[in-house]
């Protein structure tokens, strides 16, 4: 379940609302819920996302949890994220991380702990080797307000705080209108653009940390789709309200 939250950036609008997502596996049936609650003004946008895990993956991560909180700013329709944490409980161990941006310096500081039990382990604090204006929340919208702009059959770049070891490098693919159509019909949703971001995390153990998002038209996602992952063919998250 590691990164499901964070792969789930899922708003376009301007009041505060609240979506529940499904995480499922072939075979296994639910392994674990997503709850985002964000509020977005024109000027400032603030996300708080928790996940749980339940099931098999429950007892095999370790009844792991995940927190996220993420806020910033709101320029002429685009992200800027200010701050970033992420908080994971799993087993008995405790990792946090945060990002601050600094735009008048143009640095991004990171901080992580990881603690067992209440025994602090390691704690490292530095500044990232580029600069830019996304974190893995951001990312999500302003990749689909490039998208209104972009052709099908086409990919772009951009890059976010939380991918160091490619220097924050997305991939975005948006795939041919047929290709488009046969995705969104395994996925079971309709009145949906496609498009996959390719990560290159070891997410779920996949190789390459390719993820498939289906959107509608208010730029929520209906459906998220993590292709190769190690104990099956791919993980789905599911939006239910």
């Amino acid at each position: 379940m590691r990164y499901i939250s964070s792969l789930l950036f899922l708003f376009i609008s301007l009041n505060a609302e609240r979506l529940h997502y499904i995480v499922k596996a072939p075979l296994f049936g639910t392994i674990g819920r997503v709850t985002i609650d964000y509020t977005v003004s024109s000027s400032h946008y603030n996300i708080v996302a928790d996940m749980k895990t339940s099931g098999f993956a429950k007892t095999l991560s370790g009844n792991r949890t995940e927190h996220y909180d993420t806020q910033g700013s709101v320029k002429n329709k685009r992200y800027f994220a200010e701050h970033f944490l992420q908080d994971v409980h799993f087993k008995k161990k405790h990792v946090k991380l945060e990002y601050i941006f600094d735009y008048k310096n143009r640095k991004i500081r990171k901080i992580k702990k990881k603690w067992k039990g209440n025994k602090l382990l390691n704690q490292t604090d530095r500044y990232l080797s580029y600069f830019a204006h996304n974190d893995l929340f951001s990312a999500y919208h302003n990749i689909v307000q490039k998208l209104q702009h972009t052709a099908d059959n086409s990919r772009f770049t951009i890059i976010a705080a939380g991918l160091e070891r490619f220097k924050g490098r997305l991939e975005v693919i948006i795939p041919s209108k047929t290709q488009q159509q046969k995705e969104a019909r395994a996925l079971r949703v309709k009145g949906v653009r496609i498009f996959h971001i390719v990560t290159h995390k070891n997410i779920l153990g996949s190789t390459n940390g390719e993820i498939i998002f289906a959107i509608a038209p208010n730029g929520i996602a209906k459906a998220i789709r993590v292709l190769n992952t190690s104990y099956v063919s791919h993980i789905d998250a599911f939006l239910v309200n």
